[in-house]
C-alpha cells in the first residue's frame, strides 16, 4: 500500500480549468480576459521602459548570485517601505518589514504572524474576494468569517454590510482590505468610506489587514493610490500591508513582494521583525533577489523612478481608454439591454460584468472568449484589433442566453 494512499483531490481550480482550455484553443481569433495581468495593445507582455533600463544598469553591475539576509535585501526593504509607507514612518523605525515570494507569500507571512504568533484567528473577507484568500487563510490556521463587500444592483460597494461586519467583529479580528483595484469588483472604497471605516476600526481594536497588489494601476500614481495608507498612519493605528510589484513593475514571474507590519513603536516593530526573520526562515530561508534588485535600483535613480511614473500613467491610461471604447460599443453601437455605466466608474484591471455563469460558460464553450464564471473581465486582454467583437459577443449572450 502506498504511503500517499489517503490523499484525496483537492477542490477544482476553476481557473486553471480556464487556462487549460485556452490552450487548446486553436481559434485565431480567440480572446483572453481571464488572467489579471497587464498587456500591451498587441496582446503581449508589457516590459516597463523602466524596468529594461534598470536591467541594463544590473547587467553592467556583473552581480553574484549569492544568499540574501533571511529578512530580504535591505536596499530593497527600505525601498519598498517607502514607497507604501513614506519616508517620514520608515525614518522613525516603526515598520517591521520583510521580503516575501510576491504578494501571495506576504498574504500568508501576515496571516501565519497573526494566527500562530499573535494568536488572532478571526479574519473577515468581503466577498467576493481573491480566492487564494480562503485556502491562504485556513493554511495559515484562521478561521474564515464572510460578508458582502460588492451591491450587484447598484454595483457598488455594499458599505453597510462592511459597517455591520465590523460592529459584530470582535477586539483583535481580522480584516483583509484591499487598498486599490478590487479583485474581482474593480470598486473601490471611496476616501470617505475608507475615513469612516479605518476611524470604526481602530475603535473597535480590529487589525486592519491591506492587500496592495494593485498600488499605481488605478490613479496611475503610487501615492494617490496609497491615500488609505496614509489615513491609518494619520491616526496611529497599527496595520498589516501586503506589498506586490508584480502589477505596478510587470516583474510577475520575479515574485517580488514585501510584507509591512505597521506598530505603535520601534520595540514592537523589533519584536515583530524577529517573529518575521523566525517565519520566513522556517519556510523560504532566502528571498528572490533580481526582481527586488531591480525594484530598488528604480527606486533609487531619480530618472528610472520618473520613467516608472511615465509607465505607471500610461498603463492607467489605455486601460481608461479600453473601458469607454467598451462602454461606447455595448451603450451606442449594440444597445445592449442593461445599464454599463459600471465599466467606466470601476478601476484598474477589472470590470466585473455583471454576466451570469450560464452568460460566461457560453463565451467560453462556444465563442471562444476567456474569462472566470463570475463575469470578471480583465480588460487589460483588449485592444484595437478585439474590443469590438468582444463586445459584439457580449452584446450576443445577453440577449440569448440567461
Amino acid at each position: 500500500m502506498s504511503v500517499f494512499e489517503g490523499l484525496q483531490y483537492q477542490e477544482p481550480d476553476e481557473f486553471n480549468d480556464i487556462r487549460k482550455k485556452l490552450s487548446q484553443d486553436s481559434n485565431g481569433r480567440k480572446i483572453d480576459v481571464s488572467a489579471g495581468v497587464y498587456r500591451d495593445e498587441n496582446g503581449k507582455p508589457y516590459l516597463l521602459k523602466a524596468i529594461s533600463q534598470a536591467e541594463d544598469i544590473l547587467h553592467d553591475a556583473k552581480r553574484d548570485h549569492d544568499y540574501n539576509f533571511c529578512l530580504g535585501i535591505p536596499e530593497f526593504l527600505n525601498a519598498a517601505a517607502t514607497i507604501a509607507l513614506g519616508e517620514k514612518l520608515v525614518k522613525e523605525k516603526k515598520v517591521a518589514s520583510c521580503q516575501t515570494i510576491g504578494g501571495t507569500g506576504a498574504c500568508h507571512l501576515g496571516a501565519t504572524l497573526l494566527s500562530n504568533f499573535c494568536n488572532f484567528r478571526k479574519f473577515y473577507i468581503g466577498t467576493p474576494a481573491w480566492p487564494n484568500y480562503f485556502p491562504l487563510i485556513k493554511q495559515a490556521g484562521g478561521e474564515v468569517i464572510k460578508y458582502n463587500y460588492y451591491d450587484s444592483e447598484k454595483k457598488e460597494v455594499d458599505f453597510t454590510s462592511i459597517l455591520n461586519a465590523l460592529e459584530s467583529a470582535p477586539k483583535n479580528s481580522i480584516f483583509i482590505l484591499q487598498l486599490c483595484c478590487h479583485n474581482p469588483t474593480g470598486t473601490d472604497l471611496s476616501q470617505e468610506q475608507w475615513n469612516i471605516l479605518t476611524s470604526k476600526m481602530k475603535q473597535k481594536e480590529v487589525v486592519p489587514f491591506v492587500d496592495g497588489a494593485y498600488q499605481g494601476l488605478a490613479s496611475g500614481d503610487l501615492e494617490k493610490d496609497a491615500w488609505p495608507i496614509q489615513n491609518m498612519i494619520s491616526k496611529d493605528m497599527e496595520f498589516l500591508f501586503c506589498q506586490s510589484f508584480s502589477k505596478s513593475l510587470g516583474l510577475y514571474g520575479e515574485r517580488v513582494g514585501c510584507l509591512h507590519v505597521v506598530t505603535s513603536d520601534s520595540k514592537k516593530a523589533e519584536i515583530v521583525t524577529d517573529s518575521l526573520r523566525f517565519i520566513f526562515r522556517s519556510e523560504c530561508s532566502s528571498a528572490p533577489a533580481f526582481g527586488a534588485l531591480l525594484t530598488s535600483s528604480i527606486s533609487q535613480n531619480p530618472e528610472l523612478r520618473e520613467q516608472w511614473k511615465e509607465d505607471l500613467e500610461g498603463i492607467s491610461h489605455r486601460l481608461s481608454q479600453v473601458r469607454k471604447k467598451v462602454h461606447y460599443f455595448l451603450t451606442e453601437r449594440y444597445k445592449t439591454p442593461g445599464n454599463w455605466d459600471h465599466v467606466l466608474t470601476q478601476k484598474g484591471l477589472f470590470w466585473f460584468s455583471g454576466l451570469t455563469r450560464e452568460q460566461s460558460k457560453a463565451l467560453i464553450d462556444n465563442l471562444h472568449v476567456y474569462l472566470p464564471l463570475n463575469g470578471r473581465v480583465n480588460v487589460a486582454g483588449l485592444n484595437k484589433k478585439n474590443t469590438e467583437d468582444f463586445c459584439a459577443l457580449i452584446d450576443y449572450v445577453v440577449r440569448n442566453v440567461k
